[in-house]
């Protein structure tokens, strides 16, 4: 099974009409960086899903609330956060697995990309601030709502009909607001007043929703729904972005590893093995195909590229990422060996600037930009644990990609489980 990067004919895309499109690595990370560009993605939902949200907002709005943010993804909160939710849900995912019909030879099928969403919704919910999630029937209906909000949060790179989608997101939203949201908000609202009560906020719960709650100095004020919304958008970013990245990298593990079996042995042997690994597959993967950008003034780029006030440029990482004066005469290609020197391992995976993902350190294990860690992000942790299970790729059933989105994401990954 090769992985090949494909370039889709973008010209054909209505949203990027009219744009200019930045493919150059140096480029994409001055525009990142200036004050003269202002983040202008999600034109369908912007009014709607994702209205006033902290990934659409500039400025003083967007830098107070990230920083209040960023105290959720502290080494320690990371930490806790592997221990107590990831690793015990991954390996109870597992526990169900095992549990299963088992083939001939003993092994069990499963699907790896609705397995990994298993394994990924508990995180998201403890991040977020979200309850009520300890059945399977209620995992299984978080799961389902919150893959349709993710749908219409992304709309614009839908190859379909992008209203219709994000009208389909906001149906499940209303089912997350009355299951999900309107309890565990009302759970938090009733601890926030009793710790008033008693002068100690000390014991409430260290998530994405209380802290929103108890901020005092007006980052969230707004309409009533404004804590729904990032609330839902927290879930999505931290189980849907990093499903998608999770199922590629594993997909371009085992390809890298069919074709050098001597390497296997370093998924138990090497702790830094799959780290950097997946640090290079995270290059590889970008949460959307191209970030948006309107600039406030002119501007000539370092490259001299003119870029006039009022234009919308399209920053696409993927080409980006895989310069080889950045990453290397064989950029185009993931190697879990790569030593990027001097270069941010993932690239712009994470985007970059002022909107840098906020939960990168979770993904990564820390919050080193250069990958310095000894610890397992997300991608690591999860993957050492189905690796110990036996993970391999059903060589008879290939996986199949999500043809309704520019995005390269796939629908199902048939895999099977052999020391269960």
């Amino acid at each position: 099974m090769d992985i090949i990067l494909e370039s889709p004919d973008y010209s054909k895309v209505p949203t990027l009409a009219g744009v200019t499109l930045i493919e150059d690595y140096d480029e994409c990370a001055e525009v990142l960086r200036s004050k003269a560009f202002l983040q202008s993605g999600y034109r369908i939902n912007k009014e709607t899903l994702m209205k006033d949200v902290l990934i659409t907002l500039d400025g003083e709005r967007h830098m107070k609330r990230r920083r209040a943010l960023a105290r959720l993804f502290d080494d320690h909160k990371i930490a806790f956060l592997r221990e107590q939710y990831l690793v015990p849900v991954t390996q109870h995912s597992l526990n169900e697995v095992a549990a299963m019909k088992r083939e001939a030879d003993g092994s069990i099928e499963v699907d790896l990309v609705a397995f990994i969403q298993r394994c990924l919704f508990r995180i998201g919910a403890a991040v977020a601030g979200v309850d009520g999630t300890e059945t399977p029937e209620a995992a299984d209906a978080l799961i389902r709502q919150v893959i349709a909000i993710s749908d219409g949060l992304v709309a614009d790179w839908a190859r379909d009909d992008g209203g219709a989608i994000v009208r389909k997101g906001e149906e499940a939203r209303e089912e997350f607001r009355t299951q999900f949201y309107n309890p565990s908000r009302a759970r938090r609202q009733k601890l926030i007043d009793e710790a008033r009560a008693k002068g100690d906020m000390s014991g409430l719960p260290q998530d994405g929703m209380t802290l929103m709650m108890t901020n005092t100095d007006g980052s969230w004020a707004g309409d009533e729904d404004l804590l729904l919304r990032e609330t839902y958008v927290f879930m999505v970013a931290s189980t849907q972005t990093t499903a998608n990245a999770l199922t590629w990298f594993i997909l371009r593990l085992e390809d890298w590893l069919k074709k050098h079996p001597e390497d296997r042995r370093l998924i138990a042997e090497d702790p830094e093995f799959l780290r950097r690994a997946a640090y290079d597959s995270l290059r590889l993967t970008i949460t959307a195909p191209w970030r948006m950008r309107t600039a406030i003034e002119d501007v000539t780029l370092a490259s001299g590229r003119a870029i006039k006030k009022g234009e919308d440029v399209a920053l696409f990482f993927i080409p980006a990422n895989t310069q080889e004066d950045h990453f290397g005469a064989d950029a185009k290609d993931f190697n879990p060996h790569r030593k990027a020197e001097g270069q941010v391992p993932w690239g712009h995976a994470f985007g970059g600037g002022v909107h840098m993902c906020v939960g990168r350190p979770l993904v990564t294990g820390s919050r080193s930009l250069q990958g310095t860690t000894t610890a397992d992000g997300t991608l690591v942790s999860t993957t050492r644990l189905f690796y110990a299970a036996g993970l391999e790729i059903d060589a008879s059933s290939p996986p199949v990609r999500d043809s309704g989105t520019w995005f390269t994401i796939y629908k199902s990954v048939p895999v099977r489980f052999t020391k269960l």
